[in-house]
């Protein structure tokens, strides 16, 4: 009975309600004899056992023992200290004096003191940031799919479907017309795509400024390897990544940008808008007049 009432009292201790049946339940087995007197609290059984009463009586008596033995070391310890000093010569220090904060008339905070004003506090990031307002969205990564695509001496960078993109033979014949409309010919390379995020690793920087790294080495890598003298972004995800610009697709459509020394760009349309939204293309011959008139 007193270890029921133990563990009651250390449930209780903890928030946990513990209950027991008042009556016998319909289809239960049988319950201990005990369980019909159990009351809880129960004044007449203390909640104390024999075992916990030595232990904190043996817990006492070391800690009476400290208390009598830790001035006979502190006194054996000033000695030699002082027997020190006095053969080297050295004049005992003074006792530093001992001020109660009654004597002061300091006030010594308590808990149940009244803040007079709540400090908000400065997180150190926010503190040494001199980033603008936008880079706190720049943390969550993209998602895009780019295609990298060169016919002869046209480079296109498209923005596929992140989802389900596949670069099939509509794609092929689209990109080659609209080569020719711009008097570029020659072989088609293999399309390369480039993901983003690349990996699905949350501990990984994948924000938008890593994006537009990864997509502006990858161009820079093809320029070097071939000549290019004309660069298409389709896609607001191209032009936004390969110019590093946060207008929209259309802000940056039609515009004559100039990436390096000879090469041209210009944003339009992505290759899917083009097969799926009637007049786009018409849309996008507009678009490439900067081109061929600088060109021109």
């Amino acid at each position: 009975m007193e270890q029921e009432q133990l563990r009651h009292q250390y449930l209780d201790a903890i928030g946990v309600a513990s209950w027991l049946p008042r009556a016998a339940l319909p289809g239960a087995g049988s319950s201990a004899n005990w369980v019909d007197d159990f009351q809880y609290p129960a004044p007449e059984i203390p909640f104390v056992s024999e075992r916990t009463v030595s232990a904190r009586a043996g817990l006492s008596d070391s800690r009476q023992g400290m208390k009598t033995e830790a001035p006979a070391v502190k006194a054996s310890a000033s000695a030699g200290v002082a027997a020190a000093r006095a053969a080297l010569g050295v004049q005992p220090e003074a006792s530093p004096e001992i001020v109660s904060p009654s004597a002061t008339n300091a006030h010594v905070p308590s808990i149940h003191d009244k803040p007079s004003a709540v400090v908000e506090p400065i997180s150190v990031e926010a503190a040494e940031s001199t980033e603008p307002v936008d880079s706190i969205s720049d943390a969550t990564p993209p998602n895009f799919k780019l295609m990298f695509l060169r016919v002869g001496e046209l480079l296109i960078v498209d923005s596929m479907p992140p989802q389900g993109g596949v670069f099939t033979e509509q794609y092929a014949h689209l990109a080659t017309a609209i080569a020719a409309s711009l008097g570029f010919s020659g072989q088609v390379s293999e399309p390369f795509m480039l993901p983003w995020p690349m990996f699905a690793s949350k501990t990984l920087n994948q924000g938008r400024a890593q994006a537009v790294i990864a997509v502006q080495h990858k161009l820079n890598k093809d320029l070097k390897s071939q000549s290019a003298t004309a660069l298409l972004l389709l896609g607001e995800a191209a032009a936004q990544m390969v110019l590093d610009r946060r207008e929209t697709l259309d802000e940056l459509r039609g515009v004559a940008f100039n990436l390096q020394q000879g090469v041209g760009a210009v944003a339009s349309q992505s290759l899917t808008e083009l097969m799926y939204l009637p007049g786009a293309k018409k849309a996008l011959w507009n678009d490439l007049q900067t081109l061929l008139t600088k060109q021109g």
